[in-house]
């Protein structure tokens, strides 16, 4: 095509300027029909769409249809870009480079259209289950769903980078070996990162349970991708690597069945045995009787003569989980079993230590200057006794 004859006033001007003309206006030319075709061949594509799907009773085809707008229109630019290529005379390596970005264009298209179709659907785990047999928990979907976005992203740019005649498998190895460095940097970071699908996938705790491990212990509030946070009883908020909790023993409170009651009565040795047997029996006979308290548990039992005491252990299992629940049906017990030791006359031991002070008469003394020449007072709190044998005979 002479664009001179298109364009007459082109022939008066010089050399140069009509060279220049020849070269540029094809490419005005070109951008101005791609626009033209993106703007006509959009809306005949996507106006008989928007009708159709206006009719099911469903909302997903309308926002696949809407996500598709965009990858639509790249995809117009696309084959208008191949397009004009075939109406103008461009030189072979002009319509080479044309035919190239085009093809790209087109790839590019087609990824982006799975992203935005797959953000739509996202990973649900009914329907996961459904195709694949198996159950994720629904924490790890955001994960899920941005590793797998991540990977067709990368293999959109794999396909890109090959249509525009790059080394792919050269930059794959370059990348590879960039990869170990940055691997070894951040090796904290991926391993926080592991973590997290572990504490997702192993569900040791989560948001709103009680945990409790050898150097914390406080209630989960985020479980992010490198770090938890814990907000502890003096309400500090702890943030904690992934990788330190999924290392440590956890202990998590909130997910007990039922609390241990365990207590140990101490009894003064002036306790008779009549006194300690009808004890223990009202005291089994109250935990099985009482609220909350699974009977079978119950174990009251005189176990030990303590160097101070006489040690009664009274174990059960208390079927509250809640701890105000819990120390308020011990609080209950407590003070019933106060009652029944007070009743029976019975005193509450604690640790003492008796102290004995001996008075030996001289043998010389006439036994009746005894009484009178003798007197014996108790030694002072820091003395040993072995010292007050004696200590105040006169």
């Amino acid at each position: 095509m002479d664009f001179l004859d298109l364009l007459p006033f082109l022939r008066e001007q010089p050399a140069f300027v009509q060279r220049i003309a020849i070269d540029v206006f094809p490419f005005v030319v070109a951008l101005i029909l791609i626009l033209l075709l993106r703007v006509i061949l959009t809306a005949i594509l996507l106006r008989p769409l928007r009708v159709l799907v206006r009719r099911s009773a469903s909302d997903i085809d309308d926002r696949l249809l809407e996500a598709s707008v965009s990858p639509l229109r790249l995809a117009v630019v696309g084959f208008s870009l191949i397009l004009v290529t075939f109406l103008f005379a461009f030189d072979i390596e002009v319509k080479e480079i044309a035919l190239t970005v085009g093809r790209a264009l087109l790839i590019s298209a087609m990824f982006f259209a799975i992203v935005r179709w797959f953000e739509v659907v996202t990973l649900r785990p009914e329907a996961f289950a459904r195709i694949t047999g198996w159950t994720i928990p629904e924490r790890l979907l955001p994960f899920l769903n941005t590793l797998v976005k991540f990977l067709i992203i990368a293999l959109g740019a794999i396909f890109v980078l090959q249509e525009l005649h790059f080394d792919v498998a050269a930059l794959i190895a370059s990348l590879g070996v960039v990869g170990i460095g940055i691997s070894l940097a951040s090796q904290n970071t991926v391993s926080n990162m592991f973590g997290f699908a572990a504490i997702v996938s192993d569900n040791p705790f989560k948001v709103g349970d009680f945990i409790r491990t050898p150097t914390l212990s406080g209630i989960v509030e985020s479980v992010g991708v490198r770090s938890t946070r814990v907000r502890q009883l003096d309400q500090a908020l702890l943030t904690v690597p992934n990788n330190q909790l999924t290392d440590a023993v956890v202990l998590n409170l909130s997910r007990m069945e039922k609390r241990r009651f365990d207590v140990t009565l101490t009894f003064t040795y002036s306790t008779t045995a009549d006194q300690m047997r009808q004890a223990i029996a009202e005291i089994r006979e109250l935990l099985q009787n009482t609220d909350d308290v699974d009977p079978e548990s119950v174990i009251v039992h005189f176990v030990d003569f303590d160097s101070s005491s006489l040690n009664v252990r009274v174990i059960a299992q208390v079927l509250l989980t809640d701890w105000k629940e819990f120390t308020a049906r011990k609080e209950t017990v407590f003070l019933e079993v106060m009652g029944i030791v007070e009743r029976l006359g019975i005193d509450f031991a604690f640790p003492s230590q008796s102290v004995y002070i001996e008075s030996t008469p001289e043998t010389h003394s006439p036994p009746q200057t005894l009484e009178t020449q003798t007197e014996t007072t108790q030694a002072p709190p820091d003395m040993e006794p072995d010292d007050t044998k004696g200590s105040d005979q006169r």
